[in-house]
């Protein structure tokens, strides 16, 4: 044991002397403790550590030198307070919001359980302005920017030079372009805010010092949500809310549908419905129908669902109620579709759609309900020529029998 009263020359060479009469040496480089046989009984009263170039010690101590505060750490030391590991961030919320929440079950008939909201961390003027450029570039694309394009290489666009394989291709060159052009709008509108609210709550909840289990605060932080894990984990299992949803859109749109005949409504509306334009292009060849799958069964329903649920629904439950969000955006989805005549069954589809959407809170939801929709109507069409039947004048004496 080296001499303790000769710390002084000691420190020098690489040690560092606590205690209350210099009965104690820390070897910094071989960190080991030389204590001295007469100190044992008092080592737990030792209370000093480093902090930094300057000596910290207690009113009673001795004189005391310190090793820089890299190797000791912070001087107030504080016993870590142990918190509930967190989920990561990608992972969705296992609370719903707002609206009262129950692990347990899925709770499709409980009223109270579609109140869920979102945080949204933009104003009104972004959510008026977003879907202004996104309806603006969404004609601009479809109407402007491919037929131009077209036109460019030589490609004729009248109706008697296309066949309906190439109207299919020219509808799934235009709906690739609106996906892509207005999910890139939709991200540059809302990346930015959505990632200094996620810095702020986690600053704002940083379990340093808590040992709450949940954060409220980021639960509701979670926009634009993609997920496939969990998919019948209750009660937001999206693979459930998606099954449920394909199961009653029949239900729905073909009971507003019933209604509308019976009070005339297509005879006082009048025009064309969103199937009339595809029924144009049904022809009894592959390609025709993988285009034309493509675009009403994936890339319809990943932009539509992505716009009008994914940021105006969560958006308008900033200023209003769940209900009325889910009532204004399926309005706003079956105005988008520019038919007098299907305006009344689409937002009945998009109620179905808002509804699902708000109690799994994850976009694979409406995509697979829209998309499965979307596909089994296509499919029919296709079914119905091939067993010889003349699809347009079917839809057009369906038209004049409701009316």
């Amino acid at each position: 044991m080296p001499d303790v009263g000769h710390r002084g020359n000691r420190a020098a060479a690489g040690w560092t002397i606590f205690g209350r009469s210099g009965s104690i040496l820390v070897d910094s480089s071989s960190r080991r403790l030389l204590v001295s046989p007469a100190f044992v009984p008092r080592v737990a009263r030792i209370l000093c550590f480093a902090a930094g170039p300057k000596a910290q010690q207690q009113p009673d101590s001795g004189p005391l030198l310190t090793q820089p505060a890299k190797l000791w750490g912070k001087a107030d030391y504080k016993k870590p307070q142990v918190s509930a590991p967190s989920r990561p961030s990608f992972q969705p919320p296992e609370g719903n919001g707002d609206g009262p929440d129950d692990d347990s079950t899925w709770g499709v008939l409980d009223v109270s359980r579609y109140s869920g909201s979102w945080q949204v961390p933009w104003g009104p003027g972004r959510v008026a302005g977003g879907i202004a450029l996104w309806f603006g570039s969404f004609v601009g694309v479809g109407f402007v920017l491919v037929p131009q394009l077209y036109r460019m290489v030589g490609i004729s666009l009248s109706p008697m030079d296309l066949s309906a394989e190439d109207k299919a291709t020219f509808t799934l060159v235009c709906q690739a372009a609106e996906t892509v052009v207005s999910l890139a709008l939709i991200r540059a509108l809302t990346a930015g805010p959505i990632a200094e609210a996620s810095s702020t709550s986690s600053s704002s909840s940083a379990p340093s010092t808590s040992t709450s289990t949940s954060r409220p605060s980021e639960k509701k932080l979670d926009f634009f949500v993609y997920d496939p894990r969990r998919p019948f984990s209750r009660p937001h299992g999206w693979a459930f809310w998606a099954l449920l949803g394909v199961v009653a859109s029949p239900v729905v749109v073909g009971s507003v549908a019933a209604l509308l005949s019976v009070v005339g409504y297509e005879q006082v509306v009048g025009g064309q419905g969103t199937v009339d334009g595809v029924a144009g292009m049904v022809d009894l060849d592959l390609p025709t129908y993988l285009s034309l799958l493509a675009v009403t069964g994936v890339l319809a329903p990943v932009l539509e669902e992505t716009v009008f649920r994914g940021f105006l629904l969560t958006s308008l439950t900033r200023f209003m109620p769940s209900w009325a969000a889910v009532v204004a955006s399926s309005v706003s989805f079956g105005l988008a579709h520019l038919s007098a005549r299907d305006l009344p069954v689409l937002s009945a589809l998009g109620l179905l759609l808002g509804w699902s959407y708000v109690r799994s809170r994850n976009l694979l939801t409406p995509i697979i309900i829209h998309g499965a929709w979307n596909s089994a109507v296509l499919s029919l069409l296709f079914w119905l020529a091939a067993e010889g039947v003349d699809v347009q004048q079917l839809i057009s004496d369906l038209h004049d029998g409701g009316s």
